[in-house]
């Protein structure tokens, strides 16, 4: 039976084929995608082929960046890493490291994984060495998704994924890119100024609201002015308190000097530095009784944190006294707020208004001070300090010049300015997770303030200040945690 010429082929290829023919080499096989083409297309012929199946572990990874492109400074990146086992078998010791592109800063409280909120201990390990994500199931996925704020430069934003997995082969995750979009004029000025005042001194970022609760109320131009300058200006780190002092070139005995050498001269002192530092302290007492709140089984309420705030706030100067009567203004105010929490297991619920109390301080009396070693340490508590620096000083000011507008939020305001920024720890490590917790505290604690301005706009009663937030009880925890570590023995 004579077979009908293979039509699929080119001349070329059946010259090619003729040639090898005539000097006796061997065809060479087609490859099998080849050779189903050729077997379907051709007339009365059926061969079964058989198709090789997966038998291990295959790890699709697709990351995404929303918006994907033309970002300015201040925007908001959401990325989400998606992995796919397309293979037969499980994936395991799956392990995900997205390093973090330069230019951007993580959104605090934003990591969610599969749909969970993770706190920023795991966020660190996902934008470090690397987080542990156990096993992936034949046909499961894993996400995870965070947000990033874009900061001031004209480089792309490259973010390349990493993922690992024992036996499994790893396919996609290239590098994304998010391309920048060139920002010009006044406008160029006023983003370079807020990304110094939001990122340069310090490694965290405000956390973003969620979607599903932003405002339906606007802020007027006033009120804006009005929290962009607190924003700025209480999240300034402060810098590290250096408690000068005059310190003498140690020399050799005078036996075992050279009667020929000359006498080191001693240097002459330098004048102390002066700034606005005030302190605070956090007791055994205090800490273990926000310790069974903060880890209690009932979640805590934003009347809780508010209550918090003030036994952070550091009111005393280096020598432990209260000049211009900010210990006794955070007195009354706690009073206050302990109030709210009687009147509403009463059922009694008031206007905010009514629990707002007065500015007792005298803000205009606060100058600065030579920065030395306080007086006041013991070993009975934890020593936090709080440096205010000017633009945190011209808020703090202007609540006080405005005291007809004295509100709620004023008070906590006013408290958050007065919140501790470091503790005096000998202990370099435990003192430098003090800070940070303190940091990430007052970070969560000011977004937490600006959403419950635009709520008291739509409820002016105190039932506001018994909402929950997850993401400011998880600083809190952290930052207990961080006190309780470092607090002497």
């Amino acid at each position: 039976m004579n077979r009908e010429p293979d039509f699929e082929s080119s001349a070329d290829m059946r010259l090619l084929e003729l040639q090898r023919s005539s000097l006796g080499l061997v065809a060479p096989e087609r490859a099998a995608w080849e050779t189903r083409y050729a077997v379907d297309s051709t007339p009365g012929i059926d061969v079964t082929l058989e198709t090789p199946t997966p038998s291990s572990a295959v790890l699709a990874v697709t990351l995404t960046a929303t918006p994907p492109g033309d970002v300015i400074p201040g925007t908001v990146v959401t990325y989400a890493l998606s992995l796919v086992n397309d293979g037969a078998a499980s994936a395991t010791a799956v392990v995900a490291a997205v390093p973090l592109p330069a230019g951007v800063s993580y959104r605090l409280g934003s990591l969610q994984v599969d749909g969970r909120a993770a706190d920023d201990a795991v966020a660190d390990r996902l934008f470090g060495a690397g987080l542990e994500l156990g096993s992936v199931a034949p046909g499961s996925r894993g996400t995870l998704l965070w947000k990033v704020g874009v900061r001031m430069g004209t480089k792309p934003l490259v973010t390349i994924p990493q993922i690992r997995a024992r036996g499994t082969a790893v396919i996609g995750g290239g590098p994304l890119v998010v391309e920048r979009k060139t920002v010009t004029g006044a406008f160029a000025g006023e983003l370079a100024a807020a990304d110094r005042a939001m990122f340069e001194a310090k490694p965290l970022v405000p956390v973003e609201i969620p979607a599903d609760e932003l405002p339906i109320y606007e802020l007027d131009v006033e009120e804006q002015i009005v929290y962009e300058a607190a924003d700025a200006a209480l999240s300034n780190a402060a810098a590290p308190l250096q408690a000068d002092a005059d310190d003498e070139i140690s020399t050799p005995p005078a036996e075992a000097q050279p009667e020929a050498l000359p006498r080191i001269a001693e240097p002459e002192p330098q004048p102390l530095r002066e700034a606005v530092v005030l302190y605070g302290g956090i007791e055994r007492a205090t800490l273990a009784f926000f310790e069974r709140i903060f880890n209690g089984s009932k979640d805590p309420t934003i009347l809780q944190h508010c209550i918090f705030a003030g036994a952070l706030a550091c009111t005393v100067d280096v020598d432990g006294e209260d000049a211009v009567g900010l210990r006794a203004h955070l007195a009354a105010q706690s009073q206050i707020l302990h109030r709210i929490s009687l009147h509403e297991k009463l059922g009694k619920r008031e206007p905010i208004g009514e629990y707002a109390g007065e500015l007792l301080a005298r803000i205009d009396a606060i100058a600065p001070a030579p920065v030395h070693v306080p007086s006041h340490y013991n070993t009975d508590r934890l020593l936090l300090a709080n440096e205010l620096h000017e633009p945190a000083l011209a808020v703090v000011r202007k609540i006080a010049e405005e005291r007809e507008r004295w509100d709620f939020i004023k008070a906590r305001q006013l408290t958050l300015a007065l919140q501790a920024q470091r503790a005096v720890v000998r202990d370099d490590a435990r003192a430098a997770a003090v800070d940070n917790a303190l940091r990430a505290y007052a970070q969560h604690a000011m977004t937490v303030l600006q959403k419950l301005f635009v709520r008291l706009r739509l409820d002016k009663t105190t039932g506001v200040l018994f909402q929950t937030d997850p993401s400011l009880d998880n600083a809190a925890r952290v930052l207990l945690a961080a006190c309780a570590a470092a607090m002497p023995n």
